[in-house]
């Protein structure tokens, strides 16, 4: 077994999961395929096809598109389907640093050192 298949299996199993909360979510608004898709400004097809798990790489404007249109925040969403699926899609990444950080810490913190060194350039007058 080559090391993307425990990859491509976890990815079928969490992206199933995420289909089945989307129905879930849909049907518990009473919506259609084409009310719901019109909620999100998608189309009925593309709600029908990431609901059976048909779309291998879900396009993330749409995914977006469609938590928000059921109410509920993107990120909240993913966990819950990692929790449901009992997989993720990040195992295996290695984060910049110790875990992740808010993007406004990450924004302000000088992510290489070349931006310390010109921090200590200025701070010590010579610019």
């Amino acid at each position: 077994m080559s090391s993307a298949q425990p990859r491509e299996l976890a990815r079928s199993a969490f992206w199933k999961t995420a289909g089945q909360l989307i129905q879930l979510l849909r049907e518990r608004h009473g919506w259609s395929y084409q009310e719901f898709a019109e909620r999100a400004e998608v189309t009925a097809d593309l709600v029908v096809a990431y609901e059976l798990a048909r779309v291998r790489f879900p396009e993330f404007e749409a995914c977006w598109r469609i938590t928000t249109a059921l109410g509920v925040d993107l990120p909240s969403f993913l966990r819950e389907v990692e929790k449901r699926a009992g997989v993720t899609l990040i195992a295996g990444v290695r984060p910049f640093a110790q875990g992740t950080q808010p993007l406004a810490k990450a924004i302000e913190t000088p992510a290489t050192e070349q931006d310390a060194l010109s921090d200590f350039v200025r701070k010590s007058g010579g610019q």
